[in-house]
């Protein structure tokens, strides 16, 4: 699995946050009234409509890109049974010279929603291509925060399912400020820019908090120990330290603290949801912390989706979620005309098997499903009791 970064802006200050929290409180008390129940009547104005779908079926993200197609037609084969929709699947490689050829196809094809769109590259063309002809863009992947901005600066209606590329560190910080308050504590980065980026995230908001870390460090990525960083750690004194690089690396780190005897709390970012892939799992200690979203098969919403891959003997892959649940969005949103599909996705809260999700006035998906959880026994469980 990849691993992305986090959610809010470095200078959006206290006041925003705020108005977000409300805005999200304000969306779940009212839930019931915002509910869309109208997918048979969507169905039926959507009759012979094309949906464009362009998704990586080559190179490094090809596994994604198949396992999302997968979902997407496995939700029309149940909503939508009767053929009433087509999709038209382009390839693009999560390359931007892949990703012009895959545009000029679906713009071919007229369609009514355009989505898919796992990188970043592929879906700013496909915004630049498609929103200035008041044609639906649906980002269901790429997580740049700068694309909806952009979009917004032109009066491009552009939505995003993803979390943003900040999501993670900001989710860090909400978990991690109380917990490690009072305490000396350490950021430590690879130094590449996944590990840079969420490590100056985090590090911010921590010093907007009023907690800023003890101690700084980075460290070569991909060696068999990292025996130095410990020492370092140690003599620095700190009790926690955030570690923002690959889940390889951390792993190492963890095995490491353990077999040095350092007393230190060790946490992470998404890039720990591979972690139990790893062909050395059994050498992380218990007690590895990581903020991250919530499987998808795990939220309640789900469970009737899970029953479904079960009966069809299909594993339950995280991408197949997303690409149901981007299709679920689509066809409850799509209306006889571009702009009032646009005012649905822009208006509607939408059951999916993600869970309720509705959008801000920016495009952004307003659904929070960050949670600490603690490694034990082989993976990851919830922390309970934390806010």
């Amino acid at each position: 699995m990849p691993a992305f970064v986090s959610q809010s802006q470095l200078n959006a200050g206290h006041g925003f946050r705020v108005r977000q929290s409300l805005a999200r409180t304000i969306v779940a008390a009212f839930l019931p009234a915002l509910l869309l129940i109208a997918q048979p009547l969507s169905l039926a104005r959507a009759e012979g409509f094309k949906l464009g779908l362009s998704l990586p079926l080559s190179g490094s993200a090809s596994l994604l890109g198949k396992q999302f197609l997968q979902g997407a037609r496995l939700a029309l084969d149940v909503l939508a049974p009767g053929g009433e929709i087509e999709l038209v699947v382009a390839d693009d490689g999560c390359d931007a010279e892949i990703a012009a050829l895959a545009i000029a196809e679906i713009k071919a094809s007229s369609p009514a929603f355009v989505t898919g769109l796992l990188c970043n590259d592929p879906a700013r063309l496909a915004v630049e291509t498609f929103a200035p002809q008041k044609i639906p863009v649906f980002v269901a992947g790429a997580r740049s925060e700068r694309l909806l901005k952009d979009a917004a600066k032109e009066g491009w209606r552009t939505w995003r399912l993803a979390a943003s590329d900040k999501a993670g560190a900001e989710a860090a910080y909400r978990y991690l400020s109380q917990r490690w308050k009072g305490i000396p504590w350490a950021i430590v980065d690879d130094g590449t820019v996944y590990g840079r980026t969420i490590a100056d995230e985090f590090r911010a908001r921590m010093e907007e908090f009023g907690n800023p870390p003890q101690f700084a460090d980075n460290f070569r990525p991909a060696q068999s120990t990292q025996a130095g960083l410990i020492r370092r750690l140690q003599k620095a004194g700190v009790s926690a330290a955030f570690i923002a690089a690959s889940a390889e690396d951390t792993a190492i780190i963890a095995a490491n603290t353990r077999d040095f005897g350092a007393k230190f709390e060790i946490a992470g970012g998404e890039a720990l949801s591979g972690l139990q892939w790893l062909p050395d799992v059994a050498s992380v200690p218990d007690g590895l912390l990581a903020v991250m979203e919530s499987e998808p098969a795990t939220r309640s919403s789900a469970k009737s989706f899970n029953a479904l891959l079960e009966a069809r003997g299909i594993e339950p892959e995280p991408e197949i979620y997303r690409g149901y649940a981007t299709i679920e969005i689509a066809l409850a949103a799509l209306r006889s005309t571009p702009a009032q599909t646009m005012d649905a996705l822009g208006q509607t809260v939408f059951r999916t098997v993600l869970g309720n999700i509705g959008f801000d006035s920016s495009g952004a998906n307003m659904a929070d499903n960050y949670a600490l959880f603690v490694w034990r026994n082989g993976s990851f469980e919830p922390v309970e009791g934390i806010q």
